[in-house]
């Protein structure tokens, strides 16, 4: 049976029967659509319309109300075609929504201009293309309009905008606003605006503010990848409108010089993204749920984490900057709700903190390229929520520790690559149903491969559910009506070379256990990890010495896109079947 919206939307309401000028509209709109889904399947001649999938009619007037053929439920854009100019006749409409469709890079007709009672207008990811029609400026009773990812000409201008004095989300990513210079003075017209999302608009610098800002109500603020050079006019606009903003993204601009003290005056600031800069100076003292500074240039110690008060920190990631000399022990216990520590790629040394055992609910931990020394603190094993764990590239040594594999019960990425690790591979990460990337390389890891390998559930599984690792949390903000999602992220060594990866992270399956001392045979038990897609247990610059004969049986690991297994004494040869 055929996948219908309605199972996605659940809209039933009382009525008493729809309109026929209605109905026959309805079906002019489906004449028009190729629907290889079905969505529109109900839409037939015997049947009353304010029963139909996606339709709803009002309780007292029967007129229908609201038209939501939202697919984001299915694997690719079900309707496909144009809309038809029968949706004048929905004259009552006052929701609308067409999201992930495809309407063939086709302009969005004037006449919708005429719904006069539209308050609702989503049209995300829909492949409507050519000009943003100015006409929907006659919308005066809209509330939200999403624009977001289509094909759009550059407009000229957008001086329709302030008509529409009632709006509260406006989302125009992706839009090129290039050409639109007075794009701020626009949108701060819009006094009851919450959510503004201009991310990837190629929108022109600001070189002066509106001294008077009508745009009081700002919960979120998306201004990212946009090439912008003034965050302290950003910074002054918002102050003038004394606002509420909750989530601010900065990120992929050009900003420069010390992250200014100013975004901890925004006390509800509780999502800030500043990644992707040339910020330098100091961390902010105060700040919300969500702080990301990566990929900056941050230097020196990062010591004014200990003057934060807020215990509400979900998210800290500093990676990928030129920080150095951790926080005292003490610090981290201000972060108990912590759930994604990243301190990648800086200059940190010494031991890894004892305290960091306080970090009860964190789900990602990522110390890797730094300087960290010594052995792994046993607190960490109070760290059971675990699921993305790395250390690569750092100085750390003594036995990988058993209770890795007993105290993580959910871990899918464990990476302790190019340390000084040494001794044999404890069984007990065998445990780790879930994991999926399991790195050991280049440390001085000895005695035999464990034969329990196969008890690795998650790699004896083709395929993986999710593309990317993802970790939803809500924020302290009560009144904001949506979690916001974290991707992990990490450079992973593939054929050779290392590749940042992120969207498709967790479809990455891979043992990596070169570079080792490693001696026996290769367990038989490894073709049973039919999921693996590299496994690498050749020598390489070290002296892994395994022995034996290839099993034929190997061919059985069809996922397989990588096997190494070279410079070791093994007999035989790789199956025909398996090519690289």
């Amino acid at each position: 049976m055929k996948p219908t919206i309605a199972n996605y939307l659940g809209l039933a309401d009382s009525h008493f029967g729809c309109k026929e000028h209605e109905r026959q509209a309805l079906l002019k709109i489906k004449q028009d659509l190729i629907d290889d889904y079905g969505l529109l399947s109900s839409w037939s001649f015997d049947q009353d319309c304010c029963t139909w999938s996606g339709v709803r009619c009002g309780n007292q007037t029967s007129y229908v109300i609201m038209l939501n053929l939202n697919a984001l439920s299915f694997p690719s854009p079900p309707l496909q075609g144009k809309l038809n100019p029968s949706l004048i006749e929905l004259k009552y409409l006052t929701y609308l929504d067409m999201r992930f469709n495809d309407f063939n890079q086709s302009q969005i007709l004037k006449f919708i201009a005429s719904l006069s009672n539209l308050r609702h207008l989503g049209l995300f990811n829909a492949n409507f293309g050519r000009n943003i029609p100015f006409q929907l400026g006659n919308l005066s009773n809209l509330q939200y309009l999403d624009l977001i990812w289509n094909h759009f000409n550059k407009p000229e201008n957008i001086e329709w905008l302030p008509q529409l004095s009632f709006l509260k989300y406006l989302g125009m990513s992706t839009v090129n606003l290039s050409k639109v210079n007075n794009w701020l003075h626009v949108v701060n017209k819009l006094p009851y605006l919450t959510s503004l999302y201009l991310y990837s608009c190629n929108l022109p610098n600001i070189f002066f503010v509106p001294l008077v800002n009508s745009s009081t109500s700002l919960d979120v603020l998306d201004l990212a990848s946009n090439d912008l050079t003034s965050a302290s006019l950003v910074l002054e606009w918002l102050f003038n409108s004394n606002t509420s903003v909750v989530a601010l993204d900065l990120s992929y601009n050009q900003f420069q010089g010390l992250i200014l003290d100013a975004f901890s005056i925004i006390n509800s600031l509780a999502h800030l993204y500043l990644d992707s800069n040339e910020f330098e100076g100091r961390i902010p003292k105060d700040f919300g749920g969500y702080l990301d500074l990566s990929k900056n240039m941050l230097s020196g110690p990062i010591s004014s984490l200990c003057e934060v008060q807020n215990g509400n920190l979900n998210i800290l990631d500093l990676s990928n900057n030129q920080l150095s000399r951790l926080i005292p022990d003490s610090c981290l216990m201000h972060f108990e709700g912590l759930l994604i520590l990243n301190l990648a790629n800086n200059h940190f040394d010494g031991k890894i903190l004892s305290s960091v055992g306080f970090l009860h609910e964190i789900v990602t931990l990522d110390l890797g390229n730094n300087n960290f020394s010594g052995k792994l603190p046993s607190s960490l094993k109070n760290c059971t929520k675990l699921i993305f764990f790395n250390l690569k590239q750092n100085d750390l040594s003594g036995q990988i520790p058993m209770w890795l594999g007993i105290s993580h019960p959910n871990l899918v990425v464990l990476v302790l690559r190019s340390n000084h690790f040494y001794g044999a591979i404890p069984t007990h990460l065998c445990h780790l149903a879930h994991l999926q990337i399991l790195d050991l390389a280049l440390n001085q890891i000895l005695g035999s491969m464990p034969k329990c390998l196969n008890n690795l559930t998650a790699l004896t599984q083709k395929g993986s559910p999710n593309a990317t690792i993802s970790h939803s949390y809500k924020t302290h903000v009560s009144y904001l009506p949506f979690n916001f999602l974290h991707a992990d992220r990490m450079f992973f060594m593939w054929k050779g070379k290392e590749h940042e990866y992120k969207n498709i992270l967790g479809q990455l399956k891979s043992i990596d256990l070169s570079s080792n001392n490693l001696t026996g045979r290769i367990p038989g038990e490894i073709v049973e990890l039919v999921g693996l897609i590299s496994l690498n247990l050749s020598r390489n610059l070290s002296r892994n010495y395994l022995t034996g004969q290839i099993t034929s049986e190997i061919d059985m690991l069809q996922s397989l896109d990588a096997l190494d297994l070279s410079k070791n004494q093994l007999a035989g040869g790789i199956p025909s079947s398996l090519s690289y």
